[in-house]
């Protein structure tokens, strides 16, 4: 070992190793090495830059999972409505073909479009002047009488209903609001000063028999040709039993207006031996007009 700096091993300086020191700058090494150090940044820099851009244009991708919609359930509400809906089309499908069948108007028989009275424009043995059709069958209306159930095909009606006076015409009495139905018809002088008017309504129609002041109404006598058998039942009502059904007639509604309005009167049907039929009137004013409405309507 060597006892002192003597004794260490001489080398020899070499230019490179100097360094020169100026006041106010840092050695020309350190700025050597600075200068390396900062252009080694800028370089790792500019190498990185373009991957950060490219990282940065190129946004990760992300993973969109379908969403899944949630299942309604019907409620019972729904369900109900739904199933009633399915009813009613059933059995207006059925009843449309039922009409359809027998010859009538659905719509009408489902009073979807109310009875009307039609002219009848073809020639006929009876003489047919207006057809009422209530969706179910056709009433044909003649000089003097109505023919009930009637069709073109049928050689003859399955009941007839005459009036008094034969000859007496059928003519519009009444319309409908906006002039495209006709909804009543009238035969003036039906008996002596007596008039019929024949109104439509749902499942029937009506006849209003008006007494004018001065009039017999046991003048009037009908009668239903063809029926097998004529009765009353307690209710008071008139029912014709035909070949082709049933009709009834309702409890007469009589009445005369007045001041005050309507004022009723007694009314009920009266038979007169075999099919004919009139009514019993209650008292009332001779003076002024009496308007006897026994409604009819076809039971089957």
């Amino acid at each position: 070992m060597p006892s002192s700096t003597l004794d260490q091993r001489r080398t020899r300086a070499r230019p490179s190793d100097w360094v020169v020191v100026v006041p106010g700058q840092p050695p020309a090494e350190q700025a050597d090495a600075a200068g390396s150090a900062g252009a080694t940044d800028l370089h790792r820099s500019s190498e990185a830059q373009p991957l950060t851009r490219r990282l940065a244009a190129s946004p990760a991708p992300s993973i969109a999972r379908p969403t899944r919609r949630p299942t309604r359930r019907p409620t019972v509400l729904g369900e109900a409505a739904r199933r009633l809906l399915l009813m009613v089309g059933l059995v207006t499908a059925a009843v449309a073909a039922l009409g359809l069948l027998m010859g009538g108007d659905p719509l009408t028989a489902l009073q979807i479009t109310p009875a009307r009275f039609v002219p009848y424009q073809k020639a006929s043995p009876e003489n047919v002047r207006f057809v009422m059709n209530d969706g179910w069958s056709q009433m044909a209306a003649v000089p003097g009488g109505l023919l009930m159930d009637w069709h073109e095909s049928q050689a003859q009606p399955a009941m007839r209903l005459t009036l008094g006076n034969p000859a007496a015409e059928p003519e519009v009495e009444r319309l409908s609001a906006d002039g495209s139905r006709i909804e009543a018809i009238r035969y003036r002088g039906a008996w002596p000063g007596i008039d019929a008017v024949i109104s439509t309504m749902s499942g029937g129609w009506s006849c209003n028999l008006i007494v004018e002041p001065g009039a017999d109404p046991s003048a009037i006598d009908m009668e239903y040709v063809g029926a097998t058998a004529l009765t009353i039942d307690p209710a008071g009502r008139l029912h014709s039993q035909g070949a082709g059904g049933e009709w009834v007639d309702g409890t007469p509604e009589s009445w005369q207006d007045g001041l005050s309005g309507r004022e009723p009167v007694d009314s009920s049907f009266q038979l007169l031996g075999g099919g004919h039929f009139g009514f019993n009137v209650g008292s009332y004013d001779p003076g002024r007009p009496l308007v006897v409405d026994p409604p009819s309507v076809r039971v089957n």
